[in-house]
């Protein structure tokens, strides 16, 4: 045997331990090495707008508006959903991978589960208008129902949906249902709705761009994550009803954001401010209810065995 080919051996061999040591980690902690890859993934992907002059201006460059957006959009695919399948792989194999890719197309989950995911938040977010401005947006509705068509569906069902399809593999499709597994839903929820408020950190650091919620404000901060722990809840709820299945998940959340795009469609003058503080506390108190009459099971059918991670 040639020194090459030995060296080649040792390095080969170097290389499949290290692997294998991730995969060690990945399958003894999880839930902590999702967490790793999607917060890592993500920011690394928006650091360059945030550290720019998007962002905190660290650096004297602005990040062109057509990058901007698909490093925005990778950003989705590169954190959730690539810890969704890199920690499912050392989990389960290729057979792990093949029954995370179904709950995809999983859309035999019953027909008021679809209704409730594209219908729930239109109508929310009318009611919360007409709540601030008497009948103008059902008066808007009325003259301008083909908007729902025009504006809200493609939102829902192409762009942003698309984002949503990178997010809702991870936090859902696997996030919640492993952690379901061993710990109470709800406080399986209450986690995942946090972290994937913290997940938003970067957005709030933004001055421009099409996702900017900068200059970072620590009230807004804290607010945005409460309401998102809040819908984490409802959407667990729906999410153990229709079995799991991603596909409901993904219509949730791009349903939640088609619907605030078409208020501004179909009412010129929407109160966003206003109306999204009534939204807010429709939520806080629909997830406070929903606790109540599931007794905290959110639709979860089995007992988690308790486990330490």
């Amino acid at each position: 045997m040639t020194t090459t080919s030995t060296q080649s051996r040792y390095e080969e061999s170097k290389s499949n331990v290290k692997v294998s040591g991730l995969s060690v980690w990945m399958r003894q902690h999880p839930i902590t090495a999702y967490f790793t890859v999607a917060f890592a993934g993500t920011w690394a992907l928006d650091m360059p707008m945030v550290l720019g002059r998007n962002g905190v201006g660290i650096f004297p460059y602005e990040v062109p508006e057509a990058l901007f957006a698909i490093l925005f959009i990778l950003s989705a695919f590169t954190g959730p959903t690539l810890g969704a399948f890199l920690v499912t792989n050392a989990l389960g194999g290729k057979e792990g991978r093949r029954k995370l890719l179904r709950r995809y197309g999983q859309w035999r989950v019953g027909l008021p589960w679809y209704a409730l995911a594209i219908f729930a938040f239109p109508i929310i977010y009318v009611v919360a208008g007409s709540i601030v401005l008497g009948s103008l947006p059902l008066a808007d509705l009325g003259a301008n129902w083909s908007t729902f068509f025009s504006t809200y569906l493609p939102a829902l069902l192409i762009f942003p949906a698309l984002i949503t399809w990178g997010e809702e593999p991870g936090w859902r499709g696997f996030a919640l249902t492993r952690m379901q597994e061993y710990y109470h839903p709800l406080w399986s929820s209450v986690i995942v709705g946090f972290m994937h408020g913290l997940w938003h950190l970067p957005v709030f650091l933004l001055v421009s761009g099409p996702i900017a919620l900068g200059p970072f404000n620590l009230l807004g901060f804290i607010g945005n994550t409460a309401t998102i722990i809040a819908i984490t809840i409802l959407w667990t709820w729906v999410f153990n009803n229709a079995k799991g299945s991603i596909l409901i998940a993904v219509l949730l959340h791009a349903s939640l954001n088609a619907s605030q795009a078409w208020m501004s469609a179909l009412v010129p003058n929407y109160p966003a401010d206003a109306a999204g503080k009534i939204v807010m506390g429709f939520y806080f108190v629909a997830a406070v209810a929903l606790i109540f009459m599931t007794n905290g099971r959110l639709g979860y059918a089995t007992d988690p065995v308790e486990k330490t991670e």
